[in-house]
């Protein structure tokens, strides 16, 4: 879905709330991984600043336009090669391009240039957790919160690498200053739902939840992240497959049809439902999607799984060597 570097590389995920996207050809790993940049002000970013090419790098940024903003930020690193914020940004719009090494070598330099910098240490953490060097992500992570205490979306990774790895006592204490440092954070919420729900403290997670949907009510990724949480937690007495049908038909919408995840989500909500056909309807249409950002099909094969599950649900079952009329004639 959305984009990664300061970066939301959001996926498909387990039945407890895990990814298990991965994307460039499995070079990248697909997470729920919390993006403060998501809706980043890149216009805004560089406003009554004097250098032109960086203001036209970020509002390319702004606009989604990758390429544009490298060959703007080039200019900006030629012009001033001591300006750290020029090889971050660079980086950042190489994470857009899946750039994975080039990405890296940028947010180093910019370590070089500016080793202070706990932007730059956010971007070499992030580089680092898509290239699942997960240590090093760590380490840059916590750098990064050290040079700035209020670095909300440096703890909130921090807290997703913790869970990741099976430390949800870390990754909600993480998730928890994350929101302390942003309490308008949505994806911070996110988070510290699915932290919630693994340590199958539901109810927390629920009220998390209604968080969310408090600060956006209408984002597609957060609308289905409670649908498959109402389909999947642990206390049945939360699971509600009628209410997570309906939204995820309104993640469908809001969505315009074009994320697997949703499909996905809506898949297990028409199974749910009683509805086989409908849910492998919606499964093939997710591995459809998923397959695009994953040529060799290492990212699908979850998804190929719960495929065959509704497959065989919605299988007429046919006697065909079974006599339903007598033999002989009766006469």
């Amino acid at each position: 879905m959305k984009f990664y570097s300061g970066v939301s590389l959001r996926g498909l995920r387990d039945q407890n709330g895990f990814s298990v996207y991965t994307f460039m050809g499995g070079a990248i790993l697909a997470a729920v991984i919390i993006g403060a940049l998501l809706y980043f002000p890149w216009k805004e970013v560089f406003k009554g600043k004097q250098d032109p090419d960086m203001a036209a790098a970020y509002s390319a940024m702004a606009d989604k336009q990758w390429e544009k903003a490298v060959s703007f930020f080039d200019k900006a690193a030629k012009s001033n090669p001591g300006n750290a914020e020029a090889f971050i940004g660079r980086s950042r719009a190489y994470l857009h391009l899946g750039r994975l090494d080039k990405a890296f070598d940028d947010a180093k330099t910019a370590l070089e240039k500016d080793p202070g910098s706990a932007a730059a240490y956010g971007q070499r953490g992030i580089v680092n957790k898509i290239q699942r060097n997960t240590d090093q992500a760590l380490q840059d992570f916590s750098s990064a919160v050290k040079l700035n205490p209020r670095y909300a979306w440096a703890y909130a990774q921090r807290a997703d690498i913790h869970s990741r790895n099976k430390d949800q006592d870390k990754a909600l204490a993480d998730v928890t200053l994350a929101i302390k440092s942003n309490p308008n954070f949505i994806d911070a919420y996110r988070l510290q739902a699915w932290v919630l729900n693994r340590m199958g403290r539901c109810r927390e997670a629920n009220e998390a939840f209604k968080k969310v949907e408090q600060l956006n009510s209408n984002d597609a990724w957060s609308i289905q992240d409670k649908a498959w949480f109402l389909l999947t937690c642990p206390d049945e007495k939360l699971q509600d497959s009628s209410k997570a049908l309906e939204l995820a038909k309104k993640a469908l919408e809001l969505s315009e049809g074009k994320d697997g995840v949703v499909h996905e989500t809506l898949a297990e909500a028409y199974f749910r439902q009683g509805d086989p056909v409908k849910a492998v309807d919606h499964q093939r249409k997710a591995i459809e999607l998923g397959s695009q950002r994953c040529p060799d099909g290492s990212c699908v094969k979850e998804m190929q799984q719960r495929l065959q599950k509704y497959e065989m649900a919605a299988r007429q079952e046919v006697r065909t060597g079974y006599e339903i009329l007598p033999l002989d004639s009766g006469q």
